[in-house]
C-alpha cells in the first residue's frame, strides 16, 4: 500500500509539473516584415519555401512575407519603416541610397549583374546599338529605371533614338508577348522564361555595355539592423539554407512552395523552373571563384562602384563598405 502511494505521488508530481509546463505562456517570436520585389516569380522560392517547411519557426521567427510592386517601391517603403527587410535588387539599392534613402545591403544572392533588354529573337539584335528605332516597353519602378539613360548613354544614344514606353509592372510582359514593343526591359533570367512559350526572346546585357552591379539580395535599414539584428541574423540564416537546398538538387521543391503559398496568382511552374535554373549562374560572384551564397565581396562592389560612377550614377568617393555588410552570416 505504501508503495502504491508513493508511485501515486511521484506520478500526481509528474503530472503538476506537466500541466505548469503546458499554462506556462509560449515564447513570443520574433516577428519580421518582408517584402519582395515583385508579384510572385522563380527568385521568390527560399522565402516561401522556407515559410512552407517551418525553417523560420525552427529559428523562433515569424516572418510576413509580402508581394511587391517594384524593387524602388519596396525601398521606399523600406526606408519609410513601413517593412524590415526586403528582397531586391541591391544594386538599385545603391542608387536610391544617392536619393537620400538610408539603407543597406545584409546578403548578396545573385551577385551577377542580370538586367537585360528582351527582343523578339526573330529581330536578330545582337548589340544595344541594334536597339535604335524600336519600341521598349519598362515600369518606373523596375530596377531598370535608374539605368536607362546611362545605358542608352554608354551606347551613344538617347531617348530620342528608341521610344520608351512605361506602363504598369503587370503590364509589361503581356505588352511584349501580344507585339504591341519590340523589346522590354528587365532581368533575364527572369524576363525569358516569361515569354518562352509566346515570343521568344534573345537578350542584350546592361553588363556588356560596362555598367556592372550586383542584383538580388536582402536589404534593411541601419536603424532596424540595430534593432533587430539577432532577428535579421536568424532570417539571413535560414535563406542561405533554403537556397543552398534548392540549387543542390531540389529546384522543384522550390517551384512548388510558391504556387502552394500563391494559389491565386495564376503562376506557370515551368516559368518559374525556367526563372530558377536560369538564375543559378547569376549566383555566382563575378571576382570570386566559388563563393559562398550570401556573402557580399568589395571586389565585386568596386567594380559596381567604378561603373556607376562613369555612367553618373552615384557620386565618387564610395566604397564598398557603404553599401553592404556581412556581420549577420556565419564566419
Amino acid at each position: 500500500m505504501a508503495k502504491h502511494t508513493g508511485i501515486a505521488r511521484r506520478l500526481g508530481a509528474l503530472l503538476t509539473t506537466a500541466a505548469l509546463a503546458c499554462a506556462a505562456p509560449a515564447i513570443a517570436a520574433d516577428s519580421l516584415k518582408v517584402r519582395m520585389d515583385f508579384s510572385p516569380w522563380g527568385l521568390h522560392a527560399a522565402m516561401h519555401l522556407a515559410v512552407q517547411k517551418g525553417w523560420f519557426e525552427e529559428e523562433g521567427l515569424k516572418i510576413d512575407v509580402q508581394d511587391g510592386t517594384g524593387t524602388i517601391n519596396t525601398l521606399q517603403l523600406l526606408a519609410a519603416g513601413q517593412i524590415d527587410v526586403g528582397q531586391v535588387s541591391v544594386g538599385t539599392m545603391a542608387v536610391a541610397m544617392e536619393n537620400g534613402l538610408d539603407l543597406v545591403s545584409i546578403a548578396g544572392f545573385a551577385r551577377t549583374g542580370d538586367l537585360a533588354v528582351m527582343t523578339d529573337a526573330a529581330q536578330g539584335v545582337k548589340t544595344a546599338k541594334d536597339l535604335r528605332g524600336k519600341r521598349v516597353v519598362c515600369f518606373t519602378t523596375s530596377p531598370w529605371a535608374p539605368f536607362i539613360d546611362p545605358f542608352l548613354q554608354a551606347n551613344g544614344m538617347s531617348r530620342s533614338d528608341v521610344t520608351m514606353v512605361m506602363v504598369a509592372p503587370s503590364a509589361m510582359i503581356s505588352t511584349y508577348a501580344s507585339g504591341n514593343s519590340d523589346a522590354f526591359m528587365s532581368q533575364a533570367p527572369f524576363g525569358m522564361p516569361m515569354v518562352k512559350k509566346t515570343r521568344p526572346a534573345t537578350a542584350v546585357l546592361l553588363a556588356d555595355s560596362g555598367i556592372s552591379f550586383p542584383s538580388y539580395g536582402l536589404a534593411t535599414t541601419p536603424a532596424v539592423l540595430k534593432q533587430k539584428e539577432d532577428a535579421l541574423r536568424r532570417l539571413v540564416k535560414v535563406q542561405i539554407k533554403a537556397w543552398n537546398y534548392i540549387y543542390d538538387g531540389h529546384i522543384e521543391e522550390g517551384v512548388q512552395a510558391i504556387l502552394a503559398r500563391r494559389p491565386n496568382a495564376n503562376l506557370d511552374p515551368d516559368v518559374l523552373r525556367g526563372q530558377l535554373q536560369a538564375y543559378r549562374a547569376f549566383f555566382a560572384s563575378p571576382t570570386v571563384k566559388d563563393a559562398p551564397i550570401g556573402l557580399q565581396y568589395d571586389s565585386d562592389w568596386q567594380a559596381a562602384i567604378q561603373s556607376m560612377e562613369r555612367a553618373g550614377m552615384i557620386k565618387s568617393g564610395r566604397k564598398p563598405s557603404d553599401y553592404y555588410t556581412n556581420a549577420l552570416l556565419a564566419n
